[in-house]
């Protein structure tokens, strides 16, 4: 073998060997160029495949991440309203208050015209008809019907609701009614009877189981009646029944 090698060597350098060396060139090194791009090629290919499945691996974690964050930032938000409901009410426990029922709102019946709330309160808990319920910081409306674990209530947007009332300010005293669409309005007061825009309006406490001073709403505009015994006023309240998820029941004293 080594013999053999010598006279290759020395037949290359006497050019001895140019005849195979053309044929080597012009036929098995194009053949071996082409196997050799055919691997690179199918290397890379095959590079690139594994690429692509990595890439869309990670997509699909990130986007399960972001439907974790989602359901993350949906919990908080509705935490937080929770919790701003819950402060606005804690907001009303002032020394000397009546005693309250805390219950969950478990089922909503607002339509163009009856306005009525279910909660998972009743009989069983000393809840009966004709209670105030607060919600969201302000009155939201009076039991209406009661069973033993469970309690209906007309909210004070409801067309048939009706409260005595007072703007707090002056002391003018009306009738507080529900609007058909939404809306309050404190009607029969009298025209000697000073009310603003802006001023407050609570419960009055007469007539009835619901305590003086509960937060109604603001007085929204005046409509004075020309030659008439008797005033009125719209009245804005905050609550929104959409939001409606808590409610207290204010015990009779």
């Amino acid at each position: 073998m080594v013999a053999a090698g010598a006279v290759l060597v020395v037949l290359g350098s006497l050019t001895a060997l140019g005849p195979v060396r053309w044929v080597y060139d012009h036929t098995a090194l194009p053949v071996a160029s082409w196997f050799t791009g055919i691997g690179e090629g199918t290397g890379g290919f095959f590079g690139d495949l594994t690429q692509v499945r990595n890439l869309a691996r990670q997509n699909a974690q990130l986007e399960q991440q972001n439907a974790t964050l989602r359901q993350q930032l949906a919990a908080d938000d509705e935490t937080r309203r929770d919790n701003e409901i819950l402060r606005k009410q804690l907001g009303l426990d002032v020394a000397g208050a009546p005693p309250e029922v805390g219950a969950e709102v478990i089922a909503l019946q607002p339509d163009s015209y009856r306005q009525f709330v279910t909660i998972n309160k009743g009989a069983r808990a000393g809840i009966k008809p004709g209670l105030a319920v607060l919600s969201q910081g302000v009155l939201a409306g009076t039991v209406d019907s009661v069973s033993a674990t469970t309690a209906r209530v007309r909210l004070v947007t409801d067309p048939d609701f009706k409260i005595t009332a007072e703007d707090q300010a002056t002391n003018a005293q009306g009738l507080l009614e529900g609007q058909l669409g939404g809306g309050l309005e404190l009607d029969d007061i009298a025209q000697t009877d000073s009310v603003k825009v802006g001023d407050t309006v609570t419960t009055s406490g007469l007539g009835g189981t619901v305590p003086a001073g509960l937060l109604i709403g603001q007085v929204e505009s005046v409509n004075t009646r020309t030659n008439a015994v008797f005033q009125s006023a719209a009245v804005a309240t905050s609550l929104s029944t959409s939001d409606l998820r808590f409610a207290f029941v204010v015990l009779a004293p």
